[in-house]
């Protein structure tokens, strides 16, 4: 062989080395549109939650006599601004065979996502005052 031929590359080999530079570099923007989809997916679960929780904390401080049913404005609603485009359904029932223990369910919508927390809230009716 001539030294020529054993110099540089070939046309086929350049063409091979542009096949694997292109297929890893379209793995690595996959990657990376994945992770900012997921990112996006995680602020929108994470506001959903803290909305959600909010709306638990309303209910926990109705009062014990007036938990269920539950009062209107606590039932459903939207939220002010920023979270106007959210909105939530409420509700309380008693749970069979247990004194002033509630079951509680919060739903919040929004964007076309839906989050759901189911709990239960004990709520004694007062009997007397303590001094």
């Amino acid at each position: 062989m001539s030294r020529r031929a054993d110099s540089g590359f070939t046309i086929l080999e350049a063409v091979i080395a542009l096949a694997v530079v292109g297929l890893a570099g379209v793995a690595a923007l996959e990657a990376v549109g994945g992770e900012l989809r997921a990112s996006a997916r995680a602020a929108e679960a994470y506001t959903l939650a803290a909305l959600a929780q909010d709306r638990l904390a309303a209910v926990a401080v109705v009062a014990p006599t007036a938990i269920s049913p539950i009062p209107d404005s606590l039932g459903r609603g939207t939220f002010p601004a920023p979270f106007e485009r959210y909105d939530w359904t409420a509700s309380t029932e008693p749970v069979r065979n247990e004194r002033e223990l509630y079951a509680v369910t919060i739903t919040i919508r929004g964007d076309g996502r839906e989050y759901t927390v189911n709990t239960q809230l004990y709520r004694p009716v007062p009997t007397g005052v303590l001094r």
